[in-house]
């Protein structure tokens, strides 16, 4: 895949995340992803993932802002870092830098790993 093709699908994945616009999700993540994130256990699957953002995670709204983007070798993987300004469900205001590593199978995310500048949001 072309490396400014993950680009785009991980900048949409972040819009529709923004947005909590959970049924999307489909469109960006592998059925068989694995997601691993500080303070919560490893996500595994679309029906998990779904049940994460919909249910689990602390944040409420928000915007990620991305800085920077690696690319990996033989073009299945991409690195970014970040940061995200919102509020978690308890109307607290959040303001995190992060990292995510992403990579790919048959044009989705098979696995993600976020790593945080802050303790688990």
């Amino acid at each position: 895949m072309m490396d400014h093709l993950l680009e785009h699908k991980v900048l949409l994945m972040f819009q529709h995340i923004d947005s909590s616009d959970w049924a999307r999700l489909d469109d960006h993540f592998h059925p068989d992803v694995e997601y691993h994130r500080p303070g919560y256990d490893s996500i595994k699957g679309l029906d998990e993932l779904r049940q994460f953002y919909a249910n689990r995670r602390i944040i409420k709204t928000g915007r990620h802002q991305l800085e920077s983007v690696f690319y990996g070798p033989g073009g299945e993987s991409l690195s970014v870092t970040g940061s995200f300004r919102g509020a978690d469900r308890a109307g607290r205001d959040l303001s995190v830098r992060f990292c995510d590593v992403y990579f790919f199978a048959d044009d989705k995310i098979i696995r993600r790993e976020t790593f945080f500048s802050a303790p688990a949001v």
